[in-house]
């Protein structure tokens, strides 16, 4: 276990809830309100989290490459993926890190989950809350392989182009 002085930089998808905050993609009831940090919590072991014997913590990938090969996100709706502060405890993992705390650092609307015309402006001004910079970013770049062609088809079913 690590606390390091300065926050670490990884990488993390996100979806939107209907309030249009960040949303986990694994822990769908958790919402990262803008201007809040994220403070994890382990439901049930008891202890702080991250704890090493636990997947409590919040996570993040270190890199890009990483998240592709290892993150969920195969799960239909507004896909957000970026960059996230980490710090407190953190644990290192073979894909990246779980934390202590964390806050957004970027915004990327993954292109083809995010809707169009008002729905997208609707989108974008909602994440502008989180007052970090945002990007629209292609869904092969954000998402890898099998799941990208899953989640292409997804959008296609829904009758939304990629």
């Amino acid at each position: 276990m690590v606390a390091p002085d300065a926050p670490i930089r990884a990488w993390r998808y996100w979806q939107t809830s209907g309030r249009l905050y960040l949303r986990s993609v694994a822990q769908r009831h958790i919402e990262w309100k803008p201007g809040v940090p994220m403070n994890a919590v382990c439901i049930g072991g008891g202890h702080p989290a991250p704890s090493v014997g636990c997947w409590c913590g919040v996570s993040g990938a270190s890199d890009l490459d990483a998240l592709r090969q290892h993150g969920l996100c195969v799960v239909p709706g507004p896909l957000v993926v970026g960059e996230v502060d980490l710090w407190g405890r953190i644990l290192e993992e073979s894909y990246g890190y779980r934390a202590e705390h964390a806050r957004p650092a970027s915004i990327g609307l993954v292109e083809g989950t995010i809707g169009e015309g008002p729905e997208l402006d609707r989108l974008m001004n909602a994440m502008a809350a989180y007052d970090v910079p945002m990007t629209i970013v292609a869904l092969n770049d954000a998402v890898a392989g099998t799941t990208a062609q899953m989640l292409a088809f997804q959008m296609m079913s829904r009758g939304t182009s990629i």
